[in-house]
């Protein structure tokens, strides 16, 4: 429970007063000498408490209940303080400047009188100074909150020390605590996570829930085998956790019936629908991007987009008949055999909206062997006779739920000793005999949370603020953790790394569900949560007071102490909302318009999500902004001293300005003249333009992993520069206007480098073969970029050694000489729009570790080749190698001026 309070202090107390530069006004202040030993012994002790209750997992006892909720308030309590003291300060010296001002429009001192201005009066404090004592009064009331914090800090570590000693006894003399009071013992002799908080056995399998076979088989045939030519609503229909969307991703995915229908679309609804969200997300699907922001627009085109075709659609997690209603019209009926694909919660729903029960589908539980088999292949590990007979109790109270399996295996899986399962699973058993399902799958979630270690709790509790059903970025919510201060960093691993490993970890437990994988197929790209752990989390964080969610037409007034506000939706009463804001961090919007709160309203905030409108100036505590539409104007003066990641539209104004804390700055086009003074700590940073890219700008980043450069004006310079980025790793060139790519050797000084992404360039000759000579090269995009000659051949000493994914979008190569040699141990192809392409090089049948080949709008001649490549490929044993066609036809070649 106090998991977020105390990471979130220990982070802001390292920010305003362990960093070697704090903001100007705690030095000018001077806060920190006379508090110096205070401030490092709170942090100290902070730390030691957490871990303290990390070890002990004391969950199961009131006593420890109570502690971590103490702790938690006095964590909340100390941190208000001293943001609002930093707060007070510049609103002193806001005052002390206005009254100075003030001053000098009435006091005018003649030239004459100057010379006769004695040597002591020159010593006196003017208007807007501050005198000793002044600063003296600051760092005393520094002090007095601090000793306070210490205070309580021991009193509960003396207490937790004792409710120990006390379960410790209990045990030892055999008196009844209570059976949990065992699992706590047995947790504190022997920790369920590793030293750093993470198992050295992450789960296997793919999938999270499996729906059964003959379940696939029934659900395939209404699809595809049924003889109706009608367009026909098919439904899958099943309590929460059953698996349906498992069950239709899998029937979505499967080849025979993929190829039998001309498009495809996905949709998830969830339980508040929105149809403009809906129709965006089917024409995204369908791979066309709607080109509107109306409704009736967006409809239109979607309808004109499916008439005509055989169309697959699946409409995920449906609620209510009025979300059908909502999107029904563009569903056109042609007569050829149209499916709609939806999965519900309500037998209601389905029985409305689907055709008829020849076309609906009751999912089931699963049997006894099918749950332990699911339950074994998830934790894969102690084989012997005492682990079976724990597991098949703990899979007997899973009821045949599969989500309840899954999660029961994620933390069963983090367990390493015998006694650790039986803990638990003691734990797990302390219920009455007689629960129902529901309360099963409450249960075993509610244990899996608890038994995350505390960091990791606090990061998973975050997720709260996003939308059921969103699918998120793992790239964002790694910003999000870092400048909410829930992620620790150590001496080997950066705040990014960490929070990178907890995203990681959450989906080898099964929290999160991953949705897409990057490029090179090692991180997780985009990730969702299961509904029911969903609305565990937000419950969760509802009752920590965390979190509060506006949604459509509330009424209730929020509570006051809430850190983290998602709006969801744009009729809602700001001014009932902005009186509530006093103690909020996070701002999250996920609808189109919102302006963002001032310091006034919001004087703590850290976090703007995807607002429009910024005012940001006097946010003094601010650390991240991510907004794809906002644009900045940024003038002094300015305070968010601890600003760790920017991404805006753009930047229309702006002061010299220092930000000591800035790691990711993202700005679609930096302004020409930026005055802005970077420090070491800058990771990523784009969109550049060439006159940035000096070595004097390039050697005061030297940690940037990721950088975007705009080469419109040529790239030659640029590229002899970028080569003193000894740890890039990222790099994206634009070359508007098909610049022609010059050969330059710099490039392969960049020994760190392993994404690489180019974006309309003109290749002369086989200018692009020098990239093969990047030693850790592990993903080359190359988007709108054209082949002079239109032919791309390798020559035998120019492999791509270490290319993982290689991707070629909107082309007009014709002809691709290569072999298996050249991309010894690629993974992933994947063509879109390249309508010229005759073939696939023949040769990728050889490489041993090739998984995929994905097609999107390229000849039948490039298919069929991709298709020989699979066939080789399985007959030397690679079964899973597979090929993806989407959209494919024969075409006549287009000009294609832009890429979306």
């Amino acid at each position: 429970m106090a998991c977020v309070a105390v990471n979130s202090l220990v982070r802001t107390i390292e920010l305003e007063f362990l960093q070697p530069l704090p903001r100007p006004i705690v030095r000018q202040k001077q806060l920190i000498p006379a508090n110096e030993k205070l401030i490092q012994n709170l942090h100290q002790k902070l730390g030691d408490l957490i871990e303290l209750f990390d070890e002990n997992r004391m969950d199961g006892i009131q006593a420890i209940k109570h502690l971590e909720t103490k702790l938690r308030d006095v964590a909340f309590r100390v941190e208000d303080e001293i943001e609002f003291q930093i707060v007070h300060l510049y609103e002193i010296e806001e005052k002390e400047e206005l009254l100075a001002g003030i001053a000098g429009l009435f006091v005018e001192i003649p030239e004459s009188s100057i010379d006769a201005v004695e040597e002591e009066d020159l010593e006196k404090p003017q208007a807007g100074e501050e005198s000793d004592a002044q600063r003296s009064w600051h760092s005393f009331k520094l002090g007095c909150i601090l000793e306070e914090a210490i205070r309580d800090i021991d009193g509960i570590h003396k207490e937790l020390s004792k409710v120990k000693m006390e379960c410790v006894a209990a045990a030892l003399q055999g008196i009844g605590i209570g059976r949990k009071t065992t699992t706590v013992l047995a947790a504190a002799a022997a920790s369920t996570t590793s030293s750093d908080g993470y198992s050295s056995h992450p789960l296997q399998g793919s999938s999270i829930m499996v729906g059964k076979n003959n379940e696939f088989q029934i659900v395939k045939a209404m699809l595809i085998q049924n003889s109706s030519r009608q367009r026909e609503i098919v439904s899958i229909k099943g309590m929460g956790g059953i698996g349906k969307t498992t069950l239709a991703r899998r029937v979505y995915e499967d080849p025979s019936v993929a190829s039998r229908f001309d498009i495809r679309a996905w949709v998830v609804v969830s339980q508040y629908h929105n149809k403009l969200q809906m129709l965006t997300d089917l024409l995204k699907s369908t791979g066309c991007g709607g080109s509107g922001t109306q409704e009736g627009q967006l409809a239109q085109q979607l309808y004109q987009n499916l008439m005509h075709q055989r169309y697959f659609v699946v409409i995920d997690d449906i609620w209510s008949v009025e979300a059908w209603d909502s999107v029904k019209a563009c569903f056109p009926d042609n007569g050829n055999g149209s499916r709609v694909l939806l999965t519900t919660r309500s037998a209601e729903v389905a029985t409305i909206i689907g055709s008829n029960n020849d076309f609906s589908h009751q999912m089931q539980l699963l049997e006894e062997g099918e749950s332990w088999n699911l339950f074994h292949e998830k934790t894969r590990k102690y084989p012997g006779s005492e682990f079976d007979i724990i597991g098949r109790q703990i899979v007997e109270k899973c009821k045949g739920l599969p989500l309840a399996i899954v999660v029961a295996a994620g933390l069963f899986s983090k367990l390493h000793t015998l006694a650790e399962w039986k803990n638990v699973a003691e734990a797990l058993n302390s219920s009455a005999k007689t629960t129902t399902i529901d309360e099963e799958c409450s249960r075993i979630l509610s244990s899996s949370y608890n038994h995350l270690p505390h960091s990791l709790k606090a990061c998973f509790l975050y997720l709260s603020v996003f939308p059921e059903d969103v699918e998120i970025h793992a790239k964002n919510v790694v910003k999000l953790w870092v400048a909410e201060g829930l992620v620790k960093a150590s001496d080997d691993m950066s705040f990014d790394v960490v929070a990178r490993r907890h995203i990681e970890e959450l989906k080898d437990r099964n929290l999160i569900l991953e949705s897409e994988t990057s490029s090179c197929g090692r991180k997780v790209k985009t990730f969702r949560m299961h509904d029911l752990l969903h609305s565990f989390c937000v419950r969760e964080a509802k009752k920590e007071n965390l979190l509060h969610v506006v949604y459509k037409n509330e009424s209730n007034s929020p509570q006051k102490d809430f850190r983290w506000v998602s709006i969801q939706s744009e009729w809602f009463n700001q001014q009932t909302l902005y009186s509530s804001l006093i103690n909020c961090r996070s701002i999250l919007v996920f609808f189109q318009k919102y302006r963002s709160p001032n310091s006034k309203i919001c004087p703590l905030l850290r976090v703007l999500y995807n607002t429009t409108e910024l005012e940001i100036a006097y946010l003094f505590h601010l650390r991240c902004v991510l907004s794809r539409v906002a644009a900045l104007t940024i003038l002094d003066p300015f305070h968010s001293w601890n600003l760790q990641s920017l991404s805006v539209d753009r930047i229309d104004e702006m002061s010299i300005l220092e930000f000591p804390q800035l790691q990711h700055l993202k700005i679609r086009s930096i302004p020409m003249d930026f005055p802005i003074c970077f420090h070491q700590n800058l990771k990523s940073i784009g969109l550049l333009r060439v006159d940035h890219c000096t070595k004097e700008f390039f050697t005061s980043i030297p940690y940037a992993e990721k950088v975007e450069i705009d080469c419109e004006g040529g790239w030659n310079d640029c590229m002899n520069n970028i080569a003193y980025l000894h740890q890039l790793q990222s790099l994206f060139l634009l070359g508007c206007g098909f610049r022609i790519l010059i050969p330059n050797n710099n490039i392969v000084s960049l020994k760190s480098l392993i994404q690489l992404r180019i974006f309309s360039m003109r290749f002369k000759g086989k200018t692009i073969n020098i990239f093969s000579k990047l030693p850790k090269l592990e993903v080359l995009r190359l988007i709108m970029c054209e082949w002079i000659g239109r032919e791309w051949e390798l020559l035998e000493n120019e492999s791509f050694d270490q290319l993982i994914s290689l991707s070629i979008s909107f082309s007009k190569l014709e002809h691709w000489e290569a072999s298996a040699c050249h991309f010894p141990n690629l993974e992933r192809l994947v063509l879109e729009w390249c309508e010229e392409l005759e073939k696939i090089p023949g040769g990728f049948a050889e490489i041993p570790n090739l998984k995929s080949i994905e097609l999107k709008e390229c000849r039948h001649s490039a298919v069929d080749s991709a298709k020989e490549i699979q066939r080789e490929q399985h007959e030397q044993g690679n079964d899973n190698m597979v090929v993806i066609a989407k959209h494919t036809k024969e075409m006549r070649a287009t000009k294609i001026d832009r890429c979306e």
